[in-house]
């Protein structure tokens, strides 16, 4: 049979770790940051995802609201979780400008802090629990989004009861579950920060927030 596939580490040392590929005289910071999470065969999946919206899945996140609205770093900054057979990863996503690289990584670890540290109130999670109802009742009300979702159990091997229970399991995540979840899956230590940029303007700026792992020059297009 074939090996269980091999899951990428954070770093052993208590911080972050950090991978950055140079792009001389890039205007932008291309930014992942994220980690290893619990595949949809977990319980604790449909949770994560409800985390993950309220956190920055969604246009009114928090993390959206803090680095887009609030400060303008970037224009299209958010996070997702992206399955795979067995394995999955949760990261945000930003293109920021250079000058405001690690202060964006900055806003985006306070707001990993702060709901990490205080449960959100029951009101901005109901809030999230109705938005992602409705996109699921939406998604599938047509032939296609529903193949989507058979494909999706096909793959992942579970069972139809995933679908028919799926808004009924968004509705029971509590403001403390939310929290639990950031701490077992979304820890900050255990973050991968991977940042595409100029090198000269932005190490500075990253090396601060964890162990640089390693360096890349970005061949010439």
């Amino acid at each position: 049979s074939a090996p269980p596939p091999a899951t990428a580490q954070g770093s052993t040392q208590g911080r972050p770790v950090i991978h950055l590929v140079d792009r001389p005289g890039a205007v932008q910071s291309s930014m992942y940051i994220g980690l290893p999470v619990v595949d949809p065969t977990h319980a604790d999946y449909v949770p994560l995802q409800v985390t993950n919206t309220l956190l920055g899945g969604a246009f009114s996140s928090r993390i959206t609201r803090n680095i887009r609205e609030d400060k303008g770093y970037t224009y299209s900054p958010g996070s997702f979780v992206s399955s795979r057979v067995r394995s999955a990863f949760w990261a945000e996503v930003a293109d920021v400008t250079t000058a405001v690289t690690g202060a964006s990584i900055s806003e985006i670890f306070k707001e990993i802090d702060l709901l990490t540290a205080e449960p959100p109130s029951a009101e901005e999670l109901r809030g999230v629990q109705n938005y992602m109802a409705g996109t699921f009742t939406l998604n599938t009300a047509s032939r296609f989004g529903m193949l989507g979702q058979l494909r999706m159990l096909d793959l992942h091997g579970l069972p139809a009861s995933y679908l028919t229970n799926y808004v009924q399991n968004v509705y029971a995540v509590t403001p403390a579950e939310m929290q639990r979840i950031m701490r077992e899956y979304l820890p900050k230590d255990r973050m991968i920060i991977t940042v595409v940029g100029d090198r000269a303007q932005i190490l500075d700026q990253v090396r601060g927030f964890g162990v640089l792992f390693t360096e890349f020059n970005q061949p010439p297009s």
